[in-house]
Order: C-alpha cells, then structure tokens, then sequence
C-alpha cells in the first residue's frame, strides 16, 4: 500500500481521535465537524481494510489492529517530522513539530516561564509548531518513551529505560491549611509536628509519599491525581495538603491559606527535564533546550543555580 496525502491527513485525524478518546475531542482540536471527522475515519478504515475503532454506549475503544496502527503511527509521524526539521535546516530556518509536556499549575512559576519562550518560538521560529501537554509525572514519561511527546518538564522521578532525564531546577512546598482548619487560627506556638500529625492529610499518589516524610505519623485520608485537586481538598477546611509555594501565594496573601511550620516543614521537588537517549535533536527541540538554559542563566544571576546536571 502507497500512502496519498490523504491518507496521511485520515492518520493525523485518527491519531486525534485516540488521544482525546473520543471523536468529539478530535473535532474541537482539529477544528473539523463530525461528519468530517467520520469520513476520514472510514477512509483509512477502508484503504487499510480493516475497523480501527469502536463506537457505542460503552464509549470510544481501539480494535487490536487499531492500537498497533496507532503505535506505529508515532515512528511514521516522528519520522516526518525530522525529516521537515532537517529541510529546514538546508534552508537556515527552524521548523517541525514541538511536542511539550508539562505537569499542571505551573504557570503561577516565575522561575519557569514557559510562556516566554512560546512567544520567542512564534518570533523567531514562525515555521514551526508547538504543541502542549498537560499530564501526570507517569503519563508524561510513558508520551516520551513512545514517541508521543519530545521533551517534557517534570518533579524528578526514577531513571526510565530509553530515557535521559537531566536536573533543571528546585521547587519549594510548604504544608498549607485553609479557612475553616483548626489549625488555621492557632498560634503559630501551639503548632508541632505531633498536633499536625493527628489531621487527615491529602497526598498525590506519584509523589510516593513523600509528603509525609516530616509527619510519619500523619493519615493520608485522601489523594489526589493532580495539583489543583489537592488545592481543593486543603480549601475544604478538612484537609492538610503540599503545594507549590508560587501555586499557593495568592491564596495566603487573600487570606484564605495558611503554611504550617514554614520552616521545618518545607518540602525540596526537583524538577527534570525528560528526553529520548539516543536521539539527535531536532532544530525546534534544540532551540527550545537553548531558550530553557536561557532562562536559567537569567535566574542564576537573579538569586540562585536553576539548571544543573
């Protein structure tokens, strides 16, 4: 079988439609109707003559034949891509497709100000394309082995096989209560590690319990799968919870959060950058690393080292 540009486009549709597990999503994304959306479906369906998906009320699944077409799709599409980079690259100019992944709530960083270099991107790299991630630690580490992802910006993890994962920063956490805790009015003399321990706590499952390591009495009565969801739990006057001191700055100064033993109790997460072992950079990918250590040589004159091996 000879892939046509059409064909190549119905991938590009079919990929949209399993990573957003629906049709819907792939609609929104590629900004195409339902019928649209359909027709492509049916059209590589047809070429490749065989089903790729299932749909009923059971919702979106993949056929067996459907999955590995999707697996195989991501060398096909990686491929494309560093062949348009190197293109670019005869021609002096930056091009292809950026893959980004990112952890949630870090937009509130200042230390990691990815926004930045997405407008340096959009001036001095008008050719080329971004596209971003937001995801868990584990679901971002999975994207990069696979080929789904190009680099992603994590809290530090264990070494994963095909990986390399390079230190870039610290981030700090403090321990916070909210309105409505009882240890949000209490004199900061009164507070010790043994009262904190007899409250629930809520802890996010990938941090590995860290959270607790100066509580080791401490209940973790709840979890969350991300950042925000535990800023809600800690908001419910119920719960002690670590959040990013930046996430958590404007609640404090509205006076809705409070850090307990800000000193003693603050937590260090190192964050990573993840990347494919083996693997030549593209020229959008290089001149994303080249603006990130940019950034870290600025706030290394600023107040302290962000990036390091």
């Amino acid at each position: 079988m000879q892939f046509a540009q059409s064909d190549l486009r119905a991938l590009t549709v079919f990929r949209a439609v399993v990573e957003h597990k629906s049709f819907l999503g792939a609609q929104i994304t590629l900004g195409l109707s339902q019928s649209a959306v359909s027709f492509h479906i049916k059209a590589l369906e047809d070429r490749l003559g065989y089903k790729l998906c299932r749909r009923g009320r059971a919702g979106f699944e993949l056929t067996d034949r459907g999955a590995i077409v999707h697996a195989k799709s991501k060398a096909l599409f990686l491929a494309l891509n560093a062949f348009e980079s190197e293109i670019g690259t005869l021609k002096n100019r930056i091009t292809g497709t950026l893959r980004l992944g990112l952890v949630d709530n870090t937009i509130t960083d200042a230390d990691l100000p990815i926004h930045r270099i997405i407008a340096r991107i959009s001036d001095k790299a008008p050719e080329a394309r971004l596209e971003l991630v937001i995801d868990s630690p584990d679901a971002l580490l999975a994207e990069i082995a696979n080929g789904g992802l190009d680099i992603a910006i994590l809290p530090e993890t264990e070494p994963y096989q095909g990986l390399k994962l390079s230190r870039l920063r610290d981030e700090m956490h403090s321990l916070y209560c909210a309105k409505g805790h009882p240890l949000f009015t209490a004199d900061e003399a009164d507070i010790s590690v043994q009262r904190v321990e007899g409250f629930d706590f809520v802890v996010r499952p990938y941090a590995n319990m860290r959270e607790l390591q100066y509580f080791p009495g401490a209940r973790a009565k709840a979890s969350a799968s991300n950042m925000e969801a535990q800023a809600m739990f800690v908001m419910s006057g119920r719960y002690l919870g670590y959040l990013p001191d930046h996430y958590a700055a404007d609640w404090v100064q509205k006076g809705i959060f409070r850090a307990l033993l800000p000193k003693e109790g603050r937590i260090n997460s190192p964050f990573i950058i993840a990347t494919r072992l083996g693997e030549s950079p593209s020229t959008i990918l290089d001149f994303f690393i080249r603006e990130l250590a940019g950034l870290a040589s600025e706030t290394l004159h600023r107040k302290k080292p962000l990036i390091g091996k």
